[in-house]
Order: structure tokens, then sequence, then C-alpha cells
């Protein structure tokens, strides 16, 4: 639990420094400038800490193995790697609202309300920062299932924008985007209903945040993570 805190605390120190420094050099994107994410690096703090917590929910079981000693049935071994899922993407979303609240206090503070005003499009970004955060948490959990250490973990979640995204980066460009835009009305279509309470734009937000290179990425390596997952623990259930 002590390692959660330390190491949201440290999330939170580093982003704040990161977007103050990124303000005063200039040239940030705002949505960047927000999660203190610099054009030179792979992931944001905040997603690199939600992975790093979400690794160490099952690296701890291998670092130790008496934790692990007894993991029971396969759907009892797949209802914990559920609750792993759960409790992480709740930690993971925690982290991201508190960095975005933070660096926003903290570029309020020091540069005024001029860099802190809510974008247009806030509802995509929202939506793209809290489901790389989810994504990051769920790739670690994964990874330090299937290669068994946190390392592994951690290493899969940095893997994913160094290695996965260009290999999909042409595969979701211009069309693909196009596509996701008109999503939400061919699916109203389809089903002849009405989104209530606005769901178009929800569902505009999430199919463009999947038509996203890293979207797509993470998508793709959780899906692979999963599979491999399964087929271990299902393979060392027949032994």
């Amino acid at each position: 639990m002590s390692t959660g805190f330390v190491t949201g605390a440290v999330v939170l120190v580093v982003s704040a420094l990161t977007a103050v420094f990124l303000a005063g050099v200039g040239h940030t994107p705002q949505a960047r400038l927000l999660a203190a994410w610099p054009q030179e690096v792979p992931l944001p703090p905040a997603a690199l800490g939600a992975g790093l917590l979400g690794a160490l929910a099952f690296g701890d079981e291998f670092r130790y193995p008496a934790l692990a000693a007894d993991r029971g049935t396969v759907p009892r071994r797949l209802g914990l790697l559920a609750a792993k899922l759960l409790v992480s993407a709740a930690t993971a979303l925690i982290l991201a609202v508190l960095t975005l609240g933070c660096d926003a206090e903290v570029l309020y503070l020091v540069y005024g309300r001029e860099l802190v005003q809510v974008p247009s499009d806030w509802l995509s970004l929202t939506a793209s920062w809290l489901g790389l955060t989810v994504g990051c948490a769920w790739a670690g959990v994964l990874a330090a299932g299937v290669f068994r250490s946190t390392a592994g973990g951690l290493a899969a979640v940095v893997a994913v924008p160094i290695v996965v995204v260009p290999l999909v980066q042409k595969a979701f460009e211009g069309p693909s985007v196009r596509t996701a835009a008109g999503l939400p009305m061919r699916a109203r279509e389809l089903f002849l209903l009405q989104w209530p309470f606005g769901g178009e734009r929800y569902l505009s937000a999430l199919a463009r945040v999947i038509a996203q290179p890293v979207g797509g990425a993470l998508t793709l390596s959780l899906t692979a993570l999963l599979c491999a997952f399964l087929l271990t623990t299902l393979r060392s259930r027949a032994r």
C-alpha cells in the first residue's frame, strides 16, 4: 500500500514540475501541457505510474512466491485477474484526475489563467487521457502476469508507444479517423434509435480514441496480453 502512495506522490510532483518547465519553454500544445507530456517522451508520468502500479499487482506475487503458492482453479484465477483489473483501473482514473488537477493548479499559480482554459474539444481529450492511463495500468497487470515480473509488466507498457505504435501508425491514418467520426450516425441508423443524453458525443469520442495510433496500439496490446494470459493460465491448469 505504501508503494502505491509513494508512486502516486512521485507522479504528481514530477508531472507538476514537468508542466511548469514545458510552459516556460513554450511551443507545447495545451493538452500535452496539462498532461505533462513532452513531445520527446513516449509516455507521460501519470501513464508510466499507472503502468507501474498495475505491474506491481501481479509482480509482487512472483517476487514473493508465498503470495502465489496456490492461486486455485482457473475460474478463481480469472476472478483474481478481474479484481486486479478493476482496482488498477480505479487507481489509474484517480491518478489521471489528480494529475490534471495538480498540473492545472500549479500552472494557474505560476502563469495565470491563460494556460488552464478548458479547450473546446475537452470531451475527446478527456476520453483519450483516461483511456491512456487505464490502458497502461491494464497492460502492466496483464504483462506482469504473463512475464511473471514487475519489470516485465513495466517494459511492456513502455514498449507500446516505442514498438507497437509505429507498427500500426499507417493502419490508423486518415481513413480510420474519418470512419470513427461517422460511427455514431451509422450505429443510430442501424438500430433506428436516438442516443439519449447526448450519447453520440461519447460514442464518437470513444471511437476517436481507438482510432488514434496510441489508442489502437493499446487495444491490440491488451488483446494480445489477455490472450497470452488466458493461454498461460489454462496450460498451467492442464499440467
